[in-house]
């Protein structure tokens, strides 16, 4: 054999070698490729369901309200819980309003001819959130 025949052969051996091992290679990349998009799904699944578990928590905790009128509820308390914590209340003393409210003791009387009713009626009945929740400063 000549040596531009064995130089030749020489080349495509490497090639050949190269090429497998690049092959190889491939073969690795996309069997990780694949697991990591198994990972990912089985992540947005998991995700997707603590979703929809914490969802249905929610709808429970506010009488079955579903939708926007599930929003609606949960942005009522949280705006009156900013307010109350705005105006120095603790989340405790907050808590002890709601279990308050919760137990039907009002402080207005049947009798009354005043009209009690405020901006504040809107989150008659939102204090739901705090049943079986505690709060710390």
């Amino acid at each position: 054999m000549s040596k531009k025949a064995k130089a030749e052969f020489a080349d495509n051996s490497a090639d050949a070698v190269m090429d497998g091992v690049l092959s190889e290679n491939q073969a690795k990349l996309n069997k990780l490729n694949s697991s990591i998009q198994a990972a990912y799904e089985r992540r947005r699944k998991i995700i997707t369901d603590s979703k929809l578990y914490t969802y249905g928590q929610l709808s429970e905790l506010y009488g079955g309200a579903e939708g926007q009128a599930l929003l609606d509820a949960v942005t009522a308390e949280h705006t009156l819980i900013g307010k109350l914590t705005a105006s120095g209340m603790t989340y405790e003393q907050i808590g002890e309003l709601a279990d308050d409210a919760d137990n039907g003791s009002d402080d207005s009387s049947a009798d009354d001819d005043t009209d009690n009713s405020s901006d504040d009626d809107e989150t008659v009945g939102q204090t739901s959130f705090f049943e079986g929740n505690t709060y710390t400063d």
